[in-house]
C-alpha cells in the first residue's frame, strides 16, 4: 500500500469500472491473505460487501460504512472507558471523575533533625 496512487485508481474507475473492481478485489484479498488475522477481516470484508450491495449508490455506501466505523469506535471507547474505571461494559457511561474518589492532599513530612 506504500506506493498506492489515487489518481489512477480513479482514471480506472472512470475508464474501466470492471477492472477497477477486480484490481479493488484482488488488493483486498491481499491485504487479508497477508494479515494475521484471516478469517475475522474476511468477515469484516463480508460486512462491508453487503452493506455496499444494500446501498445502492456510492453516496449512500459511504454513509453506512461511517455509520459502521462510528458505531464500532463508540463501542471500542464505551469498552475501553469500563476497563479502566471498572466497570462492566453494560453499565454505560463511566461514573463522573469527581464524584468517583476522594483527593487527599499530600503535605510534605518535616525533615527530623537528629
Amino acid at each position: 500500500m506504500d506506493n498506492f496512487d489515487f489518481d489512477a485508481w480513479a482514471r480506472l474507475a472512470q475508464t474501466a469500472p470492471d477492472k477497477f473492481e477486480q484490481r479493488r478485489r484482488d488488493m483486498i484479498e491481499s491485504v487479508i491473505s497477508n494479515s494475521g488475522s484471516n478469517s475475522r477481516l474476511r468477515g469484516l470484508q463480508c460486512n462491508i460487501d453487503l452493506e455496499r450491495i444494500r446501498a445502492r449508490t456510492p453516496m449512500k455506501a459511504c454513509l453506512r460504512l461511517s455509520t459502521l466505523m462510528s458505531d464500532a469506535f463508540i463501542k471500542l471507547n464505551n469498552e475501553l472507558n469500563a476497563y479502566l474505571w471498572g466497570m462492566a461494559s453494560t453499565t454505560g457511561a463511566p461514573p463522573d471523575p469527581g464524584k468517583s474518589a476522594q483527593v487527599i492532599p499530600l503535605i510534605p513530612r518535616r525533615k527530623q533533625r537528629k
